[in-house]
């Protein structure tokens, strides 16, 4: 019987928790609901190393000695009667996912629509569990350049994106930088973090992925690149270019490495670069 307790009384706390982190927007289409899902529990520092080009007067200036505060997160949109969930996470024991889509009343077998921003292994690793996929229902939709560039690196470095395309043939859908997808979501290009990294756009929602890692530092200094960025100069490009069209048109930004909601106010992006 407390055993009982203890789990109700742990889904109802994380269901408040989850009540706090929703976003509403309504469109042409009715009302969009987004979701934070955070994968990893709290914020994690990312040390200085991983911005090799930030001087270290800058670095300090900012207060980031203790490193720059970055978070792992998916988000659920919810939209004309469909659930559409922004990349699955590490799929590591410490992940979220899995019970905030319970809490939600979303089940696996239920989610009908996900879509990739890209391959690196904390936006995918949720998608397989021993090998299996863990969305058998759902369509899983990735920019062609992404997937086609994933498929021609060696196994070492590409082998979990590979497992994933398979696993999900049935299922998969490449898309061209620039389609609407179900649910009106438009797919924008974004490249360089990786070769085909997209963003999504849903009416003021503006999911962007990768774009930023440590927002600390990039929302104050957007030209700074992260080791991740596989082509740090396109990713520098698509950094300015999406951020200036976020402020512009007023949409609120959500992103898989933004610390606390995982999400930007348009009043907080007039960052260096893009006044």
């Amino acid at each position: 019987m407390n055993k009982i307790f203890l789990f109700v009384s742990g889904l109802f706390l994380l269901t408040a928790c989850m009540q706090k982190n929703v976003q509403k927007t309504a469109g042409d289409d009715g009302m969009a609901v987004i979701t934070w899902i955070e994968d990893k529990p709290g914020p994690s520092l990312q040390p200085h190393k991983l911005y090799p080009d930030v001087p270290d007067s800058l670095w300090n200036a900012l207060g980031l000695q203790e490193g720059v505060p970055s978070g792992m997160n998916c988000f659920l949109l919810q939209t004309a009667g469909k659930n559409i969930l922004f990349d699955a996470g590490l799929g590591a024991p410490f992940s979220q996912l899995f019970p905030k889509l319970t809490a939600l009343d979303v089940k696996p077998e239920g989610l009908q629509l996900i879509y990739i921003t890209h391959f690196h292994p904390d936006h995918i690793g949720g998608l397989l569990r021993d090998g299996k996929v863990t969305f058998p229902n759902a369509e899983l939709y990735v920019n062609r350049v992404e997937a086609e560039a994933w498929q021609k690196m060696g196994d070492k470095q590409s082998g979990q994106a590979k497992g994933v395309l398979e696993a999900y043939k049935g299922h998969l859908h490449l898309f061209e930088a620039g389609d609407t997808l179900p649910g009106g979501v438009i797919s924008i290009a974004a490249y360089g973090h990786t070769p085909g990294h997209t963003v999504f756009q849903k009416d003021s929602i503006l999911v962007i992925g990768d774009l930023i890692h440590g927002a600390a530092l990039q929302l104050e200094h957007p030209e700074y690149s992260p080791v991740y960025d596989m082509d740090a100069a396109a990713a520098r490009e698509s950094r300015l270019r999406i951020l200036n069209y976020a402020r512009e048109n007023r949409l609120t930004v959500y992103g898989m490495h933004l610390p606390d909601s995982g999400s930007i106010h348009p009043n907080k992006l007039c960052v260096s670069g893009i006044r």
